[in-house]
């Protein structure tokens, strides 16, 4: 994945339902409830609901990776930015910070969770897996030839 880039679009609003039907109309986005308060748009990005209790504004927030948020956070504090939300998880897939540049305008960036290296047995289980299964082969043909 390139370091920095933007590669996710959010819509925050208090009327989820209203966006959804507004976009679908214009670009014939689809839509996909990813959990409660959070629909993704096919290949867009998402729509973030608001509860009446969160103080963020609404509008258009994009994100952008990065590898480490903590260090990311201390930079934009010290820059005159303000967090909204700081290293939130979702769980399996990496984790947010929302926060406001000097001039008010709301930016997000997501650090993902590393990837787990795949284990060796699984690795070792199908090669042996596949092993077997050729001596088998070779055994059938063996008897066909010996049966003829």
């Amino acid at each position: 994945m390139p370091k920095n880039v933007i590669q996710h679009v959010e819509w925050t609003t208090r009327d989820p339902k209203r966006l959804q039907s507004f976009y679908g109309r214009i670009f014939d986005w689809k839509f996909n409830e990813a959990m409660p308060g959070y629909t993704m748009i096919d290949g867009v990005g998402g729509i973030f609901a608001l509860s009446p209790e969160q103080q963020m504004p609404t509008g258009v927030t994009n994100y952008v990776n990065v590898d480490d948020l903590s260090s990311k956070e201390d930079l934009i504090r010290k820059g005159g930015g303000q967090i909204y939300k700081s290293k939130q998880e979702v769980p399996g897939m990496g984790w947010f910070t929302i926060f406001a540049d000097p001039d008010g305008n709301t930016v997000a960036m997501w650090q993902p969770a590393k990837k787990r290296p795949a284990r060796a047995s699984a690795s070792k289980k199908t090669t042996s897996g596949k092993r077997a299964k050729s001596a088998r082969k070779a055994s059938a043909k063996s008897s066909r030839r010996a049966s003829r």
